[in-house]
């Protein structure tokens, strides 16, 4: 036998089967069309992508979204929140307000990604980097530009299945973003 195969034997005694199962199930869950197309939780996938700077995700994501339609100007969008949120500050008032700002001009302008969607992929992007001022911010834009509450939940599954345990921490500030922002 290979050691694969013996490894993957040793594994499954410590109940990696179930994890695996439970992952294959995110899996299958983030790609269903729910409250979110396929489309727009690719797009979501793929800003967490960047955000880990997984070149594998990366390229997987983009060939996905491109799989279904998603045009060279949307990943283009996707990249720029990416990029705007490694801008933000870490715990600095003045300059976090002002980062606020421009990230609500940078939102607002019209772009081919929608409001929400952009608020979405950000919040995906929050909840990976475990960052509460963040998920609060996006959460609550999402709620105002239109997104449904299912439409900001359905973020979480996307962000364990890239990210795994650290993003169900998360879960708790998720929650108490959306109870607040939908009061």
């Amino acid at each position: 036998m290979s050691e694969l195969t013996d490894s993957l034997k040793k594994a499954q005694a410590y109940g990696i089967g179930d994890f695996l199962e439970i992952i294959g199930e995110l899996s299958q869950e983030s790609t269903k069309k729910g409250a979110l197309s396929r489309k727009e939780k690719e797009l979501i996938t793929l800003g967490i992508a960047l955000s880990k700077d997984c070149n594998r995700c990366i390229k997987i994501h983009t060939q996905a979204a491109l799989a279904l339609e998603v045009t060279e100007t949307e990943i283009e969008q996707v990249r720029r929140i990416h990029l705007f949120l490694l801008s933000s500050p870490a715990k600095n008032d003045k300059l976090w307000k002002s980062w606020k700002s421009s990230w609500r001009q940078f939102s607002l302008a019209h772009a081919s990604v929608g409001h929400y969607i952009r608020e979405l992929i950000a919040l995906g992007i929050a909840l990976v980097h475990q960052s509460p001022e963040h998920i609060k911010l996006h959460t609550k834009a999402a709620i105002k530009f239109g997104a449904k509450p299912e439409q900001v939940f359905e973020v979480m599954p996307i962000a364990l299945l890239m990210d795994g345990a650290p993003a169900i921490s998360q879960i708790p500030r998720l929650m108490n973003a959306l109870e607040k922002a939908t009061e």
